[in-house]
Parts: C-alpha cells; sequence; structure tokens
C-alpha cells in the first residue's frame, strides 16, 4: 500500500500512486500526454472522482468532447458524475472551441481562465482537470506565441492552488504538437500502445516530477469496465508471508512423499510432464480436497473450457461443478477460463491479480502455466513467470502450476523458474511390454523430508492413487509387470520355504 503523502493527491490508482510515491504534485499543474486510446480520459476522471470521494470537489474542462459523453463515460467505470454535479461537488465545464473567443489566429485566454476561476471558487474545488488542451493549442500559429501563452497557462494554474492533470494528445511519430509541454508542467506522464505478436498493451511512464522521486520504469496497465489496475515493474520486494502451516493435497501418496502433511501453505508447487501424465488431474485433486476444506480456490484454465474441465475431470470422481455453485462471493471455486493467445504477458499477469486480489483465494491453479512462456520468446516470459510467482508468494497464497513438456524433452523444463518453485514435481510415461504406466517423482521440496523413490500412479474413479514400486531380483517392476512379477517372486519364494522346510 501507498502512505499517505499530504504533498501529493492521490490518483486513486494505486499502481500509479506507488511510482508517483504517493500521488501528483498538490496544487501543481501534471502533463498527461498520450495517443488515441491510450487511456487519458480515464485516468483524468479517476483522478477526479476518487478526490471528490475524499472529499476534494473538482471542476473538468472539456475542449473536445461534451459534458454528456464525459459523464456517460464515468458511469461506465462506476463513477457517478451526474450524482456529483447535482451536490456540487463537480462542474463540467464545456469550453469547446466557440468563434466568439478565437481572434485570427489568436485565443482570449483571459476569458478562458476566469470561467475556470470561476468554477474553482464556485465549488471550492482542489482539483483540476483540463482534459484535450491540444485543441486549444491548435489556435496558435506561431509556436514562439504558443510558448509564453502555455507558460502563462501553466503559472497561473499553480496561483490557482489547484492539483491540474492536464491531458494532451500526441502524434505518434513525435510527442505533442511543439513538445514545450514537457518543459512547462511540473509532473509529466506519458502513455503508449505497444503491439507485440499482434496483442496491444497499454504502457505508462512518469517522465519527470520536480521536488521529489518516481519510478522510473515503464508499467502496463489494464484499461476495461473495471477502470485502471496497474501493477509496477519495480512495485514488489524480496519478502513472502511464511506459514508453519502444511496444505494437503487431497492425495495421501503424494502427501506422504512430502513428508507425511503435504507442503508449507504459501508454497508454489510445479507439476512438470508431457501430455497425459496426469498434471490437470493432479492440479484437481488439490482444488477439490481445499473446497471440501472450506477454502477458496481460484483455478485460471488457458486450455479447456469450463465445461470441458468439469466433464473430464469426472472421470477421476472431482466434481467441480457442485463447488461453483452459489453467488461468487459465497462459492468456494471460481473458475476462470482464458486462451493464452488472446492476451500478452503483461496483461495476463494483471488480470491474474486482478482476479487474486478481488476474490483473496487460498489456492490458485495456473494450468497450463507453459501455454503463457510460448506467447513470447526471449527473457520476457521467464521475467514475467517470476514476477507472477514472486506476487502470489508475497500474498502468502498456495499456488499450483502445471507445465507441458515437449514429447523429446527428455523431462527437461524449459520455464526456467525452477528458482522460485518451492515444490517441484515431476510426472513421466514409462512403457513397458505393450503398457504405459504414470510414474512421478519429487525433485525438490523447500523445508519438507521428501521421498527420493520414483513412484507409480493410477487414475481411479475415486481420484489418484500413488503406489509404491515393486523391487525384485528382476529390478523395478510397474503396472501389470509388477504384479507378475511380485506373483512369480512370491512363488519363488514359497516354494523355497517349502524346500527348507523339507531339508529339516
Amino acid at each position: 500500500m501507498t502512505t499517505a503523502n499530504p504533498e501529493t493527491a492521490a490518483t486513486g490508482i494505486q499502481g500509479l500512486d506507488f511510482l508517483l510515491q504517493g500521488g501528483l504534485p498538490r496544487g501543481r499543474p501534471t502533463l498527461l500526454r498520450g495517443g488515441p486510446g491510450t487511456g487519458k480520459t480515464v485516468i483524468s476522471l479517476t483522478f477526479l472522482c476518487h478526490g471528490i470521494r475524499q472529499g476534494e470537489n473538482g471542476v473538468l474542462v472539456t475542449f473536445d468532447e461534451s459534458p454528456e459523453a464525459l459523464i456517460r463515460h464515468a458511469a461506465g467505470f462506476g463513477f457517478a458524475a451526474d450524482r456529483f454535479i447535482e451536490e456540487g461537488r463537480l462542474r463540467i465545464l464545456d469550453m469547446r472551441p466557440d468563434r466568439n473567443e478565437v481572434v485570427g489566429d489568436y485565443v482570449e485566454l483571459t476569458t478562458v481562465m476566469a470561467r475556470i476561476d470561476h468554477a474553482l471558487q464556485k465549488t471550492g474545488a482542489q482539483r483540476l482537470v483540463v482534459d484535450a488542451m491540444d485543441v486549444l493549442e491548435g489556435a496558435f500559429s506561431a509556436e514562439i506565441s504558443l510558448r509564453g501563452e502555455l507558460a502563462r497557462v501553466f503559472d497561473w494554474l499553480r496561483e490557482c492552488r489547484a492539483s491540474s492533470l492536464i491531458t494532451i494528445g500526441e502524434q505518434e511519430a513525435f510527442t505533442t504538437r511543439y513538445g514545450l509541454e514537457d518543459y512547462v508542467a511540473d509532473c509529466v506522464i506519458a502513455l503508449k500502445q505497444d503491439l507485440d505478436h499482434r496483442v496491444m498493451t497499454r504502457l505508462l511512464r512518469v517522465v519527470k516530477r520536480r521536488g521529489g522521486g518516481h519510478g522510473t520504469s515503464e508499467a502496463p496497465f489494464l484499461l476495461d469496465g473495471d477502470g485502471i489496475f496497474m501493477i509496477p515493474v519495480t512495485g514488489s520486494v524480496l519478502r513472502a508471508r511464511v506459514s508453519d502451516e502444511h496444505f494437503s493435497t487431497g492425495i495421501p501418496g503424494l502427501d506422504a512423499m512430502l513428508g507425511g502433511q503435504g507442503p508449507y501453505r504459501g508454497s508454489t508447487l510445479l507439476f512438470s510432464g508431457q501430455a497425459g501424465t496426469g498434471k490437470t488431474s493432479m492440479a484437481t485433486a488439490m482444488t477439490v480436497n481445499a473446497c471440501e476444506q472450506g477454502r477458496k480456490v481460484l483455478y485460471i484454465s488457458f486450455e479447456e473450457s469450463v465445461d470441458e474441465l468439469v466433464r473430464n475431470q469426472l472421470s477421476i470422481g472431482a466434481d467441480l461443478r457442485r463447488h461453483t455453485e452459489g453467488s461468487e462471493a459465497d462459492r468456494r471455486l471460481i473458475l476462470q477460463p482464458v486462451r493464452a493467445v488472446e492476451l500478452g504477458l503483461e496483461e495476463h499477469l494483471m488480470r491474474i491479480m486482478r482476479s487474486i486480489r478481488r476474490h483473496q483465494p487460498d489456492l490458485v491453479v495456473l494450468d497450463p502455466i507453459s501455454s503463457l512462456a510460448t506467447r513470447r520468446t526471449g527473457d520476457s516470459a521467464k521475467d514475467m513467470l517470476l514476477r507472477l510467482i514472486h506476487l502470489i508468494k508475497e500474498a502468502g497464497i498456495t499456488a499450483v502450476a502445471t507445465e507441458l513438456l515437449a514429447d523429446d524433452s527428455q523431462g527437461v523444463s524449459h520455464l526456467d523458474v525452477s528458482s522460485m518453485i518451492d515444490v517441484w514435481i515431476k510426472l513421466r510415461r514409462h512403457e513397458n511390454n505393450g503398457e504405459m504406466n504414470r510414474l512421478i517423482t519429487v525433485v525438490k521440496a523447500r523445508g519438507l523430508p521428501i521421498s527420493s523413490q520414483v513412484k507409480e500412479f493410477r487414475f481411479t474413479d475415486q481420484g489418484l492413487v500413488i503406489e509404491d514400486p515393486y523391487i525384485g531380483e528382476s529390478g523395478i517392476a510397474y503396472g501389470t509387470v509388477r504384479e507378475a512379477r511380485q506373483s512369480e517372486d512370491e512363488q519363488v519364494i514359497e516354494q523355497l520355504h517349502t524346500e527348507l522346510s523339507r531339508a529339516m
């Protein structure tokens, strides 16, 4: 959480306030620039309405959209701008170009500032938003004239002592019309859209902030019907909530391999294996067990729809559907299917973290997390996964991730995130004598006395069953071969006992 700072005006966007070390400079002008669709108006409305909710009245000056359109936009994000206006806590000034206020190439700024000042005085506003001021700049043909008038406007804004946010559009090839605004503003925030693999991500960067520090990293953010959501790249520190409580997997044999009681609560588990080795079934077993113990689970499926997942897991006795009944607040299981290819890596991370903060689960399942890694090559996928794992650990939430290995991978993980994994379990196929058996191995489990044996597990209509391997004179045997060799060895032993008895 961002600590309240009396020298700042919080925007109401937690990640942005973190980057700004509390919020926008109080009583001074901030410039918010970006191309179309980057979120300028939404951020402005959030800043303004958050202030009103905190007891700071506001004035919104628009040079582009009509007041009616802005009120509708605000309502779409849950802001009751119309009610604020009725209560006298918000005033919208329609300052779209009027020929009566323009003489040739000259804008009568005195008239504009007088109207804004009157609105500030009338409402007692402490916050001011000037939306699309670049429309006003268009009335100036001379750069020299514009430079002087911009300095005049920003000086006047400082004299008003209102926390001001001015939005300006920018061209794709250059920042703004003349690039002068960055110099006269006390704080500058730049927005842009980044297109990678035909997937768009919105990015924010604090360019400067006079009189105070700020985050320097470029931060991705979400913009949808729920408003703005942001997780700064530098927003987390190396800490995690540590618990001595154990979190049962719901599979007795696996709990036994992990010391008898299962992993610690808040651990991150990774099930790695080729197709058909039971990764999703392992994750589902943990899910059902957690729900039956009264815990809340957020299950994010990147490949199967809800109906597919529910139907397929019934074959092993896992009834997911009954845990999804009731209201969203009451149900124990939240199933969220999303195709990995639909969103960029950063947007996936933010949507996952927003769901975690909204639902406050005890267990998060990411199935399969390897689908996200295939969205991009290089270090970006690894960096994103490491951030995601760290953020979940930081919240003290137990996490289960599954990783699909290629048939020719020789059991080698390609995620390269094992350093952040607390419990790593490998699943593999063993084909022998025309039969395929499934094997399970615990590669690592931090803080737990683990089994070093390779064991066999089977699917039954009552769940997953893990069995000890049979080690006879001919070596280790699995499946029906295991049963046959065990029977043969028992017969040999019985025969030896008989012969020994006769000899005596």
